[in-house]
């Protein structure tokens, strides 16, 4: 695609003299207009901004990045209704929403590292944060707008949403010891993920509240995918032979879980009862439905896109942090 440069040049009139063009200044010399624009159309040029754009140097564009494979990302809920409620909120704003992917940690510090060199959004939404996350130190650096939804080991410097994931872990273990379980396990995400180790460290203190005993063999890994799940739960049960009851880090884990009981004709909840988190919408349709905490999806994203929006247009600088409630749906994959 052309430059305004090569534009220039080849209209032979000046650079600035394209800008004010591009921008629809009334003021500038109607023969200049024609062959600037005669230089456009020839080359299907379309500028980077729209005319107000240009004139406040924003793209009117928010940026979402990803940590999933395309494939993944496709059939990840979660997602699925974030993006929905990202869009809804800021398209009522007037904003357009620029998701990517990156599939390993290196290739999302690439594609940040662009966004950040190119300036191509006017703001950016993280998720899934890592205590001493270098995008995040990288954006504060770069006093480069953007609003977490998770936490972050230091505060103060930007504004977040998020659920008291601690508290979630917590309510969910020790609702699971009141129905009569003794051993609980937990299926957690990758390791280091935030709102993985917040729900794990919950869940570690509701069984210490609930005078259960833990070892770390009742903790098994995956990586928020249904497949993921599975290997989790597989380790999980040979390791621990005696389980009766789990919860998964979200609902694609929990129902990749559920896929491996039923092949081993393992009996939800009689034997092994099972919650997870996000309260997706197929969690009614799985068998035995599915009890998950809804963490409210929607305002999440409200509460995250208002803030970034805000923040882009100088409207509230104040930084904040912000959780929202979480709900415990109790269905039959767990009811006593």
């Amino acid at each position: 695609m052309l430059t305004q440069s090569e534009i220039a040049a080849l209209s032979e009139v000046s650079q600035a003299t394209v800008s004010r063009i591009l921008n629809n200044d009334p003021h500038v010399n109607e023969e200049a207009r024609q062959k600037v624009l005669a230089v456009v159309q020839q080359h299907d040029y379309a500028p980077n901004f729209r005319a107000q754009s240009l004139r406040s140097q924003r793209s009117h564009s928010l940026g979402l990045v990803v940590h999933r494979a395309p494939d993944a990302l496709s059939v990840d809920p979660f997602y699925s209704s974030l993006v929905v409620s990202i869009l809804q909120t800021a398209n009522e704003r007037g904003y357009h929403l620029c998701v990517d992917t990156a599939s390993t940690i290196r290739s999302q510090r690439t594609l940040h590292e662009e966004l950040l060199k190119t300036r191509r959004v006017d703001g950016l939404i993280l998720v899934e944060s890592r205590d001493n996350d270098e995008r995040i130190s990288k954006l504060i650096d770069g006093d480069f707008p953007f609003v977490l939804i998770g936490r972050y080991f230091e505060e103060g410097f930007f504004s977040s949403v998020d659920n008291d994931n601690f508290e979630a872990g917590r309510m969910v273990t020790k609702k699971l010891a009141a129905d009569g379980h003794k051993r609980i396990g937990f299926l957690g995400g990758p390791r280091g993920v935030n709102v993985s180790e917040d729900r794990i460290t919950g869940y570690r203190k509701g069984l210490t509240d609930s005078g259960l005993e833990f070892d770390e063999k009742l903790i098994s890994y995956g990586d928020f995918s249904s497949d993921g799940g599975q290997v989790a739960m597989r380790k999980l049960l040979a390791n621990v032979p005696d389980l009766d009851a789990v919860i998964a880090v979200d609902d694609m884990t929990a129902a990749g879980a559920m896929k491996l009981m039923h092949r081993k004709k393992i009996q939800i909840p009689e034997q092994i009862a099972i919650v997870g988190f996000n309260d997706a919408p197929f969690c009614a349709h799985l068998d035995p439905p599915l009890s998950s905490v809804n963490i409210n999806i929607p305002e999440l994203a409200r509460f995250a896109t208002d803030c970034l929006i805000n923040r882009i247009e100088q409207r509230n600088v104040e930084h904040v942090r912000h959780l929202v409630e979480c709900t415990f749906i109790e269905r039959a994959s767990s009811r006593k």
